[in-house]
């Protein structure tokens, strides 16, 4: 949310550093059949082209999207602002998930509600939120009722999505202002909601997100919560320009965070009989700043599952795993905490995935007007480079606030693209609008990004987005999306890019936690290698469905016939969070694939 000051005047000096610093320090060399490794060639070699290179005119691109408007109009995300209140809990929205929650192959929605100030009783009251079931044919049914789906209880904030009791059936954790909730999908369609301090789920405080993993690798999955501002009745200072200049004694507009202090996050251990423990202080879990977003992802590849932090205007985090519930925090001597000036911004949203496709997971971090979004470059041993500069990420830049995003392949053509939903948290924003128009940003083969021509009215419409949720709703091949929006439905937008071929794979752990969160998987096609890893958390506040999506070029398609003809050798492998690793031989790009752990044929 962020980081006031304007950086115009250093942007020049950042520049000639980023342009030293990417001469002066290379990433480790990746693996020799990633598609990225010829960016690593000796600078007097001539470079033959890939078969992922491409040279875009400026201002085109193949990347068309559907906004489906009117598909769900009770995801609606309401803050009582119209109570004229301007209290903080109203300014950072509500995320929103993509899920199969009755399994019956098509992705559902869920979003989260918001709620109310009870001014008098000093309290944030929530609304229900709503549930969508997928019905195919992009057509979604408004099964809240049906499915006992209520998050009235507390005023809403995030979901996370995970099958924490491993009985088959995905479950839901809804942070908010207080205390969460926490829904059992009970496998008949409907939800039960738990007394979550009768499971040791009891931490009281404002959470904004959440992410499931499996920190010890017992196959039980744990949950961290990030907390964000100690805001309340008692503490709600009074805001806002006209306050400023002494004209009014009474809020204008909303506080900044830094007119708050920031709150520990919380770490649970689950204990494997439907309860869980809060180990945050002897698991090394103690920064108190304010957390708006989190990502769980193996960042070194050494097998257990990390954390990353997206705080406001505080530095980053990472918490580097290092086994037995003990984490280490070196978000700044890894590169991540800051941006490339060492300063601190307002970070929201989190993104993971490989845009130079060496092989290595890099972040990505949305953040604040007058911030350039922060793209970190891995050299796969927990060591990142800001290479938001160098990745041309500064010429997309808007005055804009950054909230949900996700890296992904929307053209199929083997490089990752990042999708960001955007909207300012002030009324009257200096510089800026309320409403802000959404961006894509199209991945140049590795390289470079360029922004996506506001060609569709999806792109071209301003709005107060939020939370934002991959999936291949109707079951194309395609990645399509849904994204949160402040007191306006949610809003459901489909992939209608023509062209391009995809290989759509889902996991099922059972040595490792059943929702195979923190399963590196590699797809190798002739000489060609792709690199996903299916992550806990990440966007902002929401839950991307748990598909593994990978795009590929049809000329890698042709290459891989003509050395094989007979057996063109389209083979995954997965790392999963057990410790093993599978590689399945699969006979086309077809069909969604489910690879179970110990059932490869290999």
């Amino acid at each position: 949310m962020a980081g006031r000051a304007h950086r115009t005047t250093l942007r020049g000096l950042a520049l000639c550093l980023a342009l030293i610093s990417t001469a002066a320090c290379k990433p480790k060399e990746a693996p020799p059949d990633f598609l990225g490794k010829a960016a690593s060639k000796p600078s007097g070699e001539k470079k033959e082209p890939g078969p992922l290179d491409r040279v875009m005119p400026t201002g085109t691109s193949v990347i068309d999207l559907k906004w489906l408007s009117g598909a769900i109009p009770e995801a609606i995300v309401r803050t009582g602002r119209e109570q004229g209140n301007l209290f903080l809990p109203e300014t950072t929205g509500g995320g929103i998930a993509a899920l199969d929650f009755d399994r019956d192959g098509w992705t559902d929605i869920a979003c989260v509600g918001g709620g109310y100030a009870d001014v008098a009783n000093r309290m944030m009251l929530g609304y229900g939120g709503s549930l969508h079931r997928g019905r195919g044919e992009n057509r979604f049914e408004h099964v809240s009722a049906l499915a006992n789906f209520d998050l009235s209880g507390r005023y809403s904030a995030g979901i996370a999505v995970a099958d924490y009791d491993a009985d088959g059936f995905l479950d839901l954790w809804i942070t908010g202002y207080s205390i969460g909730q926490l829904l059992r999908n009970q496998g008949d369609g409907t939800f039960e909601t738990i007394d979550v301090q009768s499971i040791g789920l009891e931490d009281p405080h404002w959470g904004a997100s959440a992410a499931f993993f499996d920190a010890n690798a017992d196959g039980l999955l744990d949950l961290y919560v990030a907390n964000y501002a100690d805001w309340s009745f008692d503490n709600n200072p009074v805001c806002g320009a006209d306050a400023r200049s002494g004209k009014s004694d009474k809020s204008s507009d909303y506080c900044g965070p830094r007119e708050f202090k920031g709150l520990a996050d919380v770490l649970y251990e689950n204990l494997g009989d439907g309860s869980y423990r809060n180990v945050s202080k002897t698991a090394g879990i103690e920064d108190q700043l304010r957390g708006l977003g989190v990502i769980a992802a193996d960042l070194d590849s050494d097998g257990d599952v990390d954390l990353y932090i997206s705080n406001d205007v505080d530095p980053n985090l990472l918490y580097r795993n290092e086994g037995d519930f003990k984490f280490t925090e070196v978000a700044r001597q890894s590169g991540v905490a800051t941006n490339d000036l060492g300063t601190p911004e307002g970070s929201m949203g989190i993104a993971y995935g490989d845009y130079n496709l060496d092989g290595f997971g890099d972040l990505w971090v949305t953040n604040y007007q007058n911030e350039i979004n922060a793209l970190y470059r891995s050299n796969g041993q927990m060591q990142f480079q800001y290479a938001s500069v160098h990745a041309r990420i500064a010429q997309t830049d808007e005055a804009t606030v950054g909230w949900g995003t996700a890296f992904a392949d929307l053209d199929c053509d083997g490089d990752e693209d990042l999708v960001v939903v955007n909207g300012h948290i002030e009324l009257m924003p200096l510089g800026s609008t309320s409403d802000q128009r959404p961006q894509i940003l199209e991945n140049l083969s590795g390289k470079t990004f360029q922004l996506v021509p506001r060609k569709n009215t999806y792109l071209q419409t301003a709005q107060g987005s939020r939370g934002l949720a991959m999936a291949d709703f109707n079951r194309d091949g395609k990645l399509d999306f849904v994204v949160s929006r402040m007191h306006a439905e949610a809003a459901v937008v489909l992939n209608t890019t023509v062209g391009g071929n995809a290989l759509r794979v889902r996991l099922i752990g059972t040595r490792s936690n059943r929702d195979a969160i923190g399963s590196r998987v590699e797809l190798l096609i002739g000489k060609n290698r792709w690199m996903r890893q299916l992550v806990g958390g990440g966007s902002y506040a929401s839950a991307n469905d748990s598909l593994i999506h990978f795009g590929v070029p049809q000329g890698v398609l042709e290459a891989a016939k003509t050395e094989s003809p007979e057996d063109p050798k389209i083979q995954v492998e997965v790392f999963w969070p057990s410790g093993t690793s599978e590689r399945w031989i699969l006979a086309n790009f077809d069909q969604e694939w489910l690879l179970i752990e110990g059932q490869s044929p290999e």
